[in-house]
């Protein structure tokens, strides 16, 4: 399992590699449609990401020491993909986690790479109502860590 940092150094390079600024963007459609998203059952409204423009569902689940994040939007694969891309990036960088991993991780991470530039207001706002979402869980998954 790759650490939150090699996860990131290996966004950086991807994102590093990248001539055209509008390459991001296609690549975060491109994940998008690669996630594959959750169970429809998991969709339940006690798991959507508060201040997202589009419906996203963040469901979280502790085992074996780690925070396994399961995330889908409203239409799945189909739409919003930028919303969807930006929930599967979050992932990729903190799913499988442990949650004191996640809480000690700076999210200007997302800044530093250049995601902020072009983003619309609503997608900033939800995007970092995304991370917020994954600091709780980890901030309560973490006091479970700790007991066991």
């Amino acid at each position: 399992m790759k650490t939150i940092a090699e996860n990131q150094a290996e966004v950086r390079a991807i994102f590093a590699a990248f001539s055209d600024p509008d390459e991001k963007w296609k690549w975060l459609l491109q994940i998008a449609r690669e996630h594959p998203g959750m169970d429809p059952k998991l969709k339940d409204e006690k798991f959507l990401v508060k201040g997202c423009a589009a419906r996203m569902f963040l469901v979280p689940e502790f085992k074996d020491g780690v925070l396994w994040l399961h995330m889908d939007t409203e239409g799945g694969a189909e739409n919003p993909l930028i919303s969807r891309g930006l929930g599967a990036l979050a992932l990729r960088i903190y799913n499988q986690q442990k949650p004191s991993e996640i809480l000690k991780t700076n999210n200007g991470f997302f800044q530093d790479i250049g995601l902020n530039v072009g983003l619309s207001a609503s997608r900033a706002n939800g995007f970092a109502s995304l991370l917020k979402q994954i600091g709780l869980y980890a901030q309560v998954f973490a006091r479970l860590e700790t007991a066991g």
